[in-house]
């Protein structure tokens, strides 16, 4: 398991523990994406994730403020997620980071095929 950033320390452990999760930040994209969103509707847009790790990054996601979560006592019991006020404004912070990211892809992957 991996050890948990010293908070105490670095105030920005939290936003690091988001980016170094593989699905943390895409599935806040995509509920942001969707509006009002429920779990099969996001497993089934998300390719790759499992069911547990969706299950997963939504409980942190919600812990940490970033989506609200839903119950309705329908049966069988419907649960939707949205975006919070926090989560969006952690968004246009993400979103210029993928923009860079776009930006400076060939430059990036032109860096790692010559230093191999």
């Amino acid at each position: 398991m991996a050890k948990k950033l010293d908070y105490g320390y670095c105030k920005a452990a939290p936003v690091l523990e988001w980016m170094g999760n593989k699905w943390a930040l895409v599935v806040l994209l995509k509920v942001e994406e969707g509006g009002t969103v429920r779990f099969n509707e996001l497993y089934r847009n998300i390719p790759s994730i499992s069911e547990k790790v969706l299950s997963e990054v939504l409980r942190q996601l919600y812990t940490d403020g970033l989506l609200d979560r839903q119950l309705y006592p329908d049966v069988p019991p419907r649960v939707e997620y949205s975006v919070t006020e926090l989560g969006r404004t952690l968004l246009p912070h993400v979103k210029g980071l993928i923009n860079w990211g776009g930006e400076n892809f060939n430059t990036i992957m032109e860096y790692r095929a010559s230093r191999k």
